[in-house]
C-alpha cells in the first residue's frame, strides 16, 4: 500500500512536466472560474430582484431549488471545461497538435452527455442534502461519506464521456468504477499530491488577502490583495489542469495498458503494484 501511494506522488511530478509543455491549457479552468461566477452572480441577482432572498432561509422549496440549480450550474459548467482539458491532453499524449480551441469544440460536441451527467449529479447532491434534513438517522458525517463514495466512483467519468462516448448513464458509471478499482491508490494519492504540492503557493496568497484585510491599508492593502488573490486563483487553475491530465493517464493506463503522458517516462512495473 505505501508503494501506490509513494508511486503516486511520482506521477504527479511526472505530469507537471506535461503541464510545462502545454501551459496554454491554463485557459480552460480560468473560463470555468469565470463562467461559475458570472452564473452565480446572475442568479443572484436575479434572487434579489424578485425578493426571494427571505425565502431561500425559509422555504424548503425554494432553498433546494436554489440548491439544485446552483449544484447543476457548477457542475455542468465544470465538467464542459474538464473535459476540454482531458480532449486536449489525450492528443498531447498522442503526439497531435491541439489547442484549447480544440478542446472547447469536443466538450461542445459531448454537450448532451455532459448536460445529463450534471443534472444526475445535481439531483443526487440535493438529494442527500434533503435526506440530511429530513431522514432520521441521515446526519453530516453520513452525507460526508455518501459524497466520498460518489467521489470515488465517478473520479474518471470526464475521462469516460471524452474518450468512449458511450451516452449510457450506466455504462460511465461502470467504466469509471473499474477504472478506480484498477487504479485506486494512485488515484487518490495523485488527487491529493497535487493539492499537497501546490498548498504552500495557496497559503501564501491567503496570508497575502488575510494581511491585506486586517493590517494593510492604501497601496500596499489593494497590492497585496491582488497578488494574494492571483496566487490563489493560479493553484486552483493549475490544480484543475494537473488533475485532469492526471486522470487522463490514469484512465488510459486502466482500460488500454498503455503509459502516456505523466506516465511514460515511469516504469509501469514500479509505478502500478499489486498489494
Amino acid at each position: 500500500m505505501r508503494d501506490r501511494y509513494r508511486n503516486g506522488l511520482a506521477v504527479v511530478d511526472a505530469s507537471l512536466d506535461v503541464f510545462r509543455a502545454r501551459p496554454g491549457l491554463a485557459i480552460l479552468p480560468l473560463l470555468s472560474l469565470i463562467a461559475v461566477g458570472s452564473a452565480y452572480a446572475a442568479v443572484g441577482v436575479a434572487i434579489l430582484h424578485y425578493g426571494l432572498l427571505g425565502a431561500v432561509f425559509t422555504n424548503d422549496l425554494v432553498r433546494y431549488g436554489a440548491m439544485f440549480a446552483g449544484l447543476a450550474i457548477s457542475s455542468s459548467v465544470g465538467v464542459f471545461f474538464n473535459a476540454a482539458v482531458v480532449h486536449c491532453a489525450s492528443r498531447q499524449f498522442d503526439g497531435k497538435e491541439t489547442s484549447a480551441r480544440d478542446g472547447l469544440a469536443a466538450a461542445w460536441d459531448a454537450r448532451r452527455e455532459i448536460a445529463k451527467w450534471s443534472l444526475v449529479s445535481a439531483t443526487i447532491g440535493t438529494l442527500l442534502y434533503v435526506a440530511e434534513d429530513n431522514a432520521p438517522g441521515v446526519g453530516t458525517l453520513t452525507r460526508s461519506i455518501l459524497n466520498l463514495g460518489w467521489g470515488l466512483l465517478t473520479f474518471f467519468v470526464v475521462p469516460v464521456i471524452v474518450t468512449d462516448r458511450t451516452g449510457s448513464l450506466r455504462s460511465e458509471l461502470r467504466k469509471s468504477g473499474d477504472a478506480f478499482a484498477r487504479t485506486w491508490g494512485e488515484s487518490i494519492t495523485a488527487a491529493f499530491g497535487i493539492g499537497l504540492a501546490l498548498f504552500p503557493v495557496t497559503l501564501a496568497g491567503i496570508c497575502m488577502l488575510v494581511v491585506a484585510y486586517v493590517s494593510a491599508t492604501g497601496l500596499t492593502a489593494y497590492g497585496l490583495g491582488a497578488l494574494g488573490g492571483l496566487l490563489v486563483v493560479a493553484t486552483l487553475v493549475v490544480t484543475q489542469v494537473l488533475g485532469m491530465i492526471v486522470r487522463t493517464a490514469l484512465y488510459r493506463y486502466a482500460t488500454d495498458g498503455e503509459c502516456v503522458g505523466p506516465l511514460a517516462e515511469l516504469d509501469p512495473e514500479e509505478v502500478f503494484v499489486d498489494d
